[in-house]
């Protein structure tokens, strides 16, 4: 990437050192301060603690002052949506069109707010504008999908041969525990907030300390859209505590975590004390399979899309890319032209089509792994990394690295590494290919790039991936599923299988005949002699 060109297309941000942000008509007052929000109140830690959050694009600069749960904090909030629930409150758990009503409520809010809360997603995220605002609007997309099947719960009969009926029902299953990333802070809550309070679940939700703002816009959304008291109680802290209680709690029932996939299976183990029901939405190491008559420009764009957006700090990222001999080294160049042409930048520029890695700790992870495959030797058809100057001097800015003839035994390309970073593996058969992209601990996503249908339904068939993509890369309609095999996870979101995560099935069995003369009873007793 030219850096000549870079500073050209960013503007001077002298901004970010003021006691405010502007973007457009949005002035944001800094360092905001977010408040723990219990039984439908903002209130502050009963310990008075709290955590600070910077702005990756700009270190020095405070943009949160979060309230930290303490044990007393949790405990007030589940007790709270244990009432709720136990007790159906307000008729919270059996007025389905009240719970209709909010989510559509909601997701109105959300769309009208969506360029204001774009620039705080933006802010504390690094997620470009242009991306942010697009997020949020996924995130009111899903709101008002569950909206739509709150009503729509049904449950089923059965008439059984002795004349006898089986009813199934299909029930809320009670106090869940949502904790959600920083990646996509909006939507990934949506898709656990939104479906679990459409089946009447009350939730406490952990937010990612990265991302306090994006968690505060959508609890005052759904106070705004008239939530009842106690059904949503929103709670701040590290995972390794307040995380653990809330997951650990007995007075919980379902626990939806997404995240890496160390913290996940901690998070199961966490859970099988109490036999808790758990859905676990977990880490990617996603290919991308090009075959030789794949259309080389789509397959690019595709790629960077999939690979880039958000900085690679994506669980779905295409981070394998498999391509045939034959078209190797055109597909090579051409995807790192066009890597190299993105403009990196702070996020709140228009022209920004990456912006920073989200904290410290993860720019030191990725480098890590760039310094990795340097020393193993890989060849590099795409020399990026940390940069400098100007702006880069004060944010987690790293461009896009692409390695080639990766070894896909080597960590680069069995590792998630969560950053811009694309390991190109070539192959000769179809076979290899389908063999090289079931070859990592993880099932995600995939993606496969050829013009032939038969092709592209028959490796689709063999990939071990919760999601295959033919042509594309990264696209997740609310309609439809998101959700891994292996250790990328259990269960599913979206669509009508992220309904049924938090749905528990009953059986009620209803004789009908009123005999006392019943076969199955005559197994174990002597009805003549009663």
């Amino acid at each position: 990437m030219s850096t000549n060109r870079q500073y050209l297309l960013i503007t001077d941000y002298t901004l970010v050192l003021m006691p405010t942000v502007s973007y457009g008509k949005f002035t944001l007052e800094i360092p905001v301060r977010v408040k723990l929000f219990i039984d439908g109140e903002e209130v502050s830690s009963s310990k008075g603690k709290t955590f600070t959050r910077e702005n990756p694009a700009h270190f020095d600069q405070t943009i949160a002052v979060v309230e930290e749960a303490s044990t007393d904090d949790l405990n007030k909030a589940i007790d709270s949506a244990r009432e709720v629930f136990d007790k159906d409150k307000y008729g919270w758990v059996t007025n389905y069109r009240q719970r209709l009503r909010i989510l559509y409520k909601t997701a109105e809010i959300l769309r009208e707010e969506a360029d204001r809360i774009a620039v705080t997603v933006a802010l504390e995220n690094g997620m470009p504008i242009r991306q942010a605002r697009a997020h949020v609007l996924a995130a009111a997309e899903v709101f008002e999908f569950y909206a739509g099947l709150a009503d729509k719960v049904y449950g089923d009969s059965i008439v059984l041969s002795n004349g006898n009926v089986s009813l199934i029902f299909k029930e809320p299953v009670g106090v869940v525990a949502a904790v959600s990333p920083w990646n996509f802070p909006m939507t990934q809550a949506a898709r656990k907030i939104a479906p679990a309070l459409a089946t009447g679940c009350t939730v406490i939700w952990k937010p990612a300390s990265y991302t306090p703002m994006s968690a505060m816009e959508i609890y005052r959304a759904l106070a705004r859209a008239g939530l009842p008291k106690g059904v949503v109680s929103v709670i701040y802290g590290p995972g390794a505590t307040v995380g653990n209680d809330l997951v650990k709690h007995p007075k919980v029932d379902y626990v939806s975590f997404t995240g890496e996939t160390t913290t996940g299976k901690l998070i199961m183990q966490q859970a099988a004390a109490g036999v808790k029901r758990i859905g676990l939405e977990l880490g990617g190491k996603n290919p991308g399979a090009v075959f030789d008559d794949a259309s080389i420009e789509e397959t690019v764009r595709a790629i960077v899309f999939g690979g880039l957006r958000n900085a690679g700090q994506a669980c779905g990222a295409i981070s394998r890319v498999l391509v045939h001999e034959s078209v190797h080294e055109k597909l090579v160049n051409r995807l790192a032209e066009v890597a190299k042409d993105l403009v990196i930048g702070y996020p709140l520029d228009d022209n920004t089509d990456m912006g920073p890695l989200v904290s410290k700790a993860q720019e030191e992870k990725v480098l890590g792994y760039i310094d990795f495959g340097k020393k193993a030797g890989f060849k590099v058809a795409l020399d990026g990394g940390k940069l400098s100057g100007g702006i880069y001097d004060k944010g987690y800015f790293v461009s896009p690295v692409i390695f080639d003839n990766v070894d896909p035994r080597s960590r680069l390309a069995q590792e998630e590494i969560f950053g811009p970073v694309i390991a190109v593996i070539p192959f000769r058969t179809e076979q290899e290919a389908i063999e090289i992209a079931n070859s990592v601990i993880y099932g995600l996503t995939a993606s496969i790039f050829t013009k032939d249908p038969a092709k592209a339904l028959r490796v689709a068939r063999k990939l071990q991936a919760g999601t295959v993509w033919i042509n594309d890369a990264y696209t997740q309609p609310t309609e439809g599923i998101w959700g891994g095999y292996k250790q990328s996870g259990i269960g599913r979101e979206l669509g009508l299988y992220g309904l049924e995560e938090f749905l528990e099935i009953k059986q009620v069995y209803v004789d009908t005949t009123g005999s006392l003369d019943r076969p199955h009873w005559r197994t174990v007793m002597k009805i003549d002699k009663l």
